[in-house]
């Protein structure tokens, strides 16, 4: 079936369509880094921004040092958009509060609750161990021999997660049982970032564009959508658009919520 996938550009939606594979198009680098109309307020304390900060990267050998700027921002609490392993992704640091209620904000588009947990973006399974509770031999070698891939966990969260993360306004009555997604993803920026800023990220996939979800960038509208909400975005060009698979591992046997891009033969025997 025929779908439609934006990319991330300000001065006008750049739409690709293709039959079997979604493709998130790359914007150019005068179109994503016009100045905004007005100043708005980032979020960030004490900062008032004009402009996204846009970072074209194509080699993460030679230009993963331009992530800087982006990495700083996100230490200060802002929001702003990386690929991943599957497509690209709203982010904010998981302490960040602002961040957190911003990306709260753009996930909210349809004006009800959020009504599946958000995941966090984990650089290893060290760091994952962190944030759900303890995990036994042979769930960690679940993970181990998976991650990092296109795979998201649902695990009981553990108290390192902040509460408002689990009890924000926007999902209090939707969420039923204290857990959260984790993913390594295998994509050399996001875990570039992840390695500088020392902490989860808490992630949100870009929307698709289609009839329900309009918060494509449009220059003669930028007040009404996504682009006028975020900092920064870090563009590696052109890619499928693909999901991860999710898989809750807080039931017995582990449920399949959604068959993506992940091979779903390895839970088997699980």
């Amino acid at each position: 079936m025929e779908r439609l996938c934006f990319g991330v550009s300000l001065s006008a939606v750049q739409v690709r369509r293709a039959r079997d594979v979604r493709t998130c198009m790359s914007p150019s680098r005068s179109a994503i880094s016009m100045k905004m109309k007005s100043a708005r307020r980032s979020g960030m304390k004490g900062k008032s921004r004009t402009e996204i900060d846009y970072i074209q990267v194509e080699d993460p050998q030679y230009d993963a040092y331009k992530i800087d700027s982006a990495v700083q921002i996100l230490k200060q609490g802002g929001v702003g958009v990386i690929p991943t392993d599957t497509c690209y992704a709203f982010v904010c640091a998981l302490s960040s509060r602002d961040g957190i209620n911003r990306l709260y904000s753009l996930k909210k588009t349809d004006g009800g609750p959020v009504k599946k947990p958000l995941s966090l973006l984990c650089r290893d399974l060290a760091m994952v161990q962190t944030y759900v509770h303890s995990m036994d031999r042979r769930l960690f070698k679940l993970l181990k021999s998976t991650l990092p891939g296109p795979y998201t966990y649902i695990l009981p969260a553990s108290s390192q997660v902040p509460r408002m993360v689990m009890e924000h306004k926007s999902h209090r009555k939707s969420w039923k049982r204290k857990e959260i997604g984790v993913r390594i993803p295998d994509d050399p920026y996001a875990q570039a970032v992840l390695e500088r800023v020392d902490e989860p990220l808490l992630i949100s996939g870009v929307p698709l564009l289609d009839d329900s979800m309009t918060l494509a960038c449009n220059a003669f509208d930028i007040g009404e959508n996504w682009c006028n909400e975020v900092d920064f975005v870090v563009d590696h060009g052109e890619r499928p658009w693909r999901l991860s698979t999710v898989v809750d591992l807080g039931t017995s046997p582990p449920t399949i919520v959604r068959e993506g891009e992940g091979d779903t033969d390895v839970f088997v025997d699980y």
